[in-house]
């Protein structure tokens, strides 16, 4: 399943910072090269093929569903906020509720981690558009993606991404 880190922001007159990132992430993979969790993780990544990257979304935009089958993901939402869905076959075909919600962002600052083979997405809460800043453990490659995609209400109700729906 995801998991939320916490990340302390800093907060000065000049503005406001988050650290450790990077941290994050390449701890979390270092110790999955010890550890199999999933039927995923068998994919042991890298950090030479890690890649960083930035991306706008706007107010309104539900960018989901989507999984990767060798790519961990780890979001971080530097600007706006945003709801981030994370959906689990595995666990929902075991019975359990298979879908995950997470609100991050400049006022819940933190990093998620999404394992290869869940299913995830976001919308951006309120007015302002949601900068992502994300790491991903494989150099994305365009003539060959890593991805597949289903409809935003393919595993929950299009009502799920309406942030008073928790």
């Amino acid at each position: 399943m995801a998991s939320f880190t916490p990340l302390d922001k800093f907060a000065d007159a000049r503005g406001w910072s988050l650290n450790d990132i990077y941290r994050q992430a390449t701890t979390n993979i270092k110790n999955r090269q010890i550890e199999a969790r999933s039927n995923y993780s068998e994919n042991v990544y890298k950090l030479d093929d890690l890649q960083i990257n930035y991306s706008i979304l706007h107010p309104g935009v539900i960018k989901a569903w989507h999984r990767h089958e060798n790519q961990d993901d780890y979001f971080c939402v530097v600007h706006g906020m945003a709801q981030v869905g994370v959906y689990d076959e595995s666990a929902a075909s075991a019975g359990a509720n298979g879908a995950q919600k997470f609100f991050i962002g400049e006022h819940n600052p933190g990093v998620i981690h999404i394992e290869a083979g869940e299913w995830h997405g976001l919308t951006a809460v309120g007015t302002k558009p949601v900068g992502l800043l994300y790491l991903v453990t494989n150099i994305y490659n365009p003539h060959l993606p890593d991805e597949e995609r289903a409809p935003h209400d393919s595993f929950v109700g299009h009502d799920w991404w309406l942030p008073e729906n928790q």
